[in-house]
């Protein structure tokens, strides 16, 4: 099994190593000193190791994992060698292949983009990837659901589907205030409301020869209360502020 090897060991280092081991994923992983505190916890609970150096993290890896901000990558490199046809992972949001090879030391390695967001740690969700890669889906299909893209565009617009995940929880969480409001407690608030939308989920992926739109449509019918919310809704924007959102996104990448 391939070692991998993280520079930048932050936040989205943490769940991603959290996920493979969740996952039983036991290759050798070799974490930067950079971000001691994290690289010290994983190192004790996820059987990791911490190299002295970066350079020391490339020279054993098969697999290098780019991890930090964009603002941060240009001192990252300085001075690093890879080995040439080695792959390189940047989950560098927002930062191109053409942006990534403008760095000479990562000329003659192989890129490929991913973005894994904080599921990956309980082993759920997609993990967009460009370009396809099969080490890279073998290890991301650990943390989830590897998606190989077809383009690098369509990349861009699976940054905005990853912002959609973030998004989700500040709805889940507005719902169950509502329904704390209403004098429920907020242990049964917080399961009403995530198994209402997590077995929605679960429904629709059953019934793949449906459009999600059919199914609602099938269940919102003349005179149900389900018809009466979903009006209000629509009548209020607010399925189309998510869209619009998605978009803001997507035009940002553009910039």
């Amino acid at each position: 099994m391939q070692t991998l090897g993280i520079l930048g060991v932050g936040h989205l280092a943490s769940y991603t190593v959290k996920g493979l081991r969740n996952g039983g994923d036991q290759r050798r992983v070799i974490l930067s000193p950079r971000g001691q505190a994290t690289a010290k916890m994983l190192e004790q609970e996820c059987q990791c190791e911490i190299a002295t150096d970066n350079q020391s993290v490339i020279d054993q890896a098969d697999i290098v994992l780019l991890s930090v901000r964009p603002a941060g990558l240009d001192s990252l490199l300085q001075g690093l060698t890879f080995r040439p046809g080695q792959i390189v992972v940047s989950v560098i949001a927002g930062l191109t292949l053409e942006q990534l090879n403008q760095y000479s030391n990562l000329q003659s390695t192989t890129l490929v983009r991913a973005l894994p967001s904080a599921s990956a740690e309980v082993n759920s969700g997609p993990v967009p990837l460009f370009p396809a890669n099969d080490a890279v889906e073998a290890l991301f299909d650990t943390l989830g659901q590897a998606v190989p893209l077809t383009s690098e565009s369509l990349f861009d617009v699976a940054l905005s589907h990853a912002c959609l995940h973030g998004w989700s929880y500040f709805l889940v969480q507005q719902l169950i205030d509502w329904s704390t409001a209403q004098g429920m407690d907020e242990s049964t608030a917080r399961k009403m409301v995530a198994h209402s939308i997590g077995s929605a989920i679960d429904f629709g992926e059953a019934r793949p020869e449906l459009s999600y739109g059919e199914i609602g449509r099938s269940i919102a019918t003349e005179g149900t209360f389900t018809l009466m919310g979903q009006q209000h809704i629509a009548a209020e924007n607010g399925y189309q502020a998510w869209a619009e959102a998605m978009q803001a996104v997507l035009d940002k990448t553009k910039l």
